[in-house]
């Protein structure tokens, strides 16, 4: 019976890897791949599956609290306000203006 190297990792060609995937479900990611994406230390991932191959991503887990600061609406507001500063639409205020302004909304 052949003996399975625990690490096999064969370059394939210059940007795909062949890799093994243990009976758990572990794959291993080769170190000059991470180092390509940045990667460094432990990291999340989205998982894309189609009927042959699945993709995975880098992703950046949020918790819900601050999710709201990536909602379409939220986007929306934050391009407007990048528009008004480029040109020039802004107001120099003090904290107590500030909180007037806060109060009369």
């Amino acid at each position: 019976m052949p003996v399975r190297r625990s690490a096999t990792v064969k370059k394939a060609e210059d940007k795909a890897f062949v890799i093994h995937m243990n009976s758990q479900g572990r794959l291993t990611l080769p170190a000059s791949a991470r180092r390509r994406l940045g990667l460094d230390g432990e990291a999340d991932f989205q998982l894309a599956v189609d009927s042959h191959a699945f993709v995975l991503k880098p992703a950046v887990v949020l918790t819900l609290e601050d999710a709201w600061a990536y909602t379409p609406e939220h986007r929306g507001l934050l391009a407007r306000a990048h528009e008004d500063s480029r040109r020039g639409r802004v107001r120099r205020l003090t904290e107590s203006q500030l909180d007037r302004v806060a109060a009369a909304r």
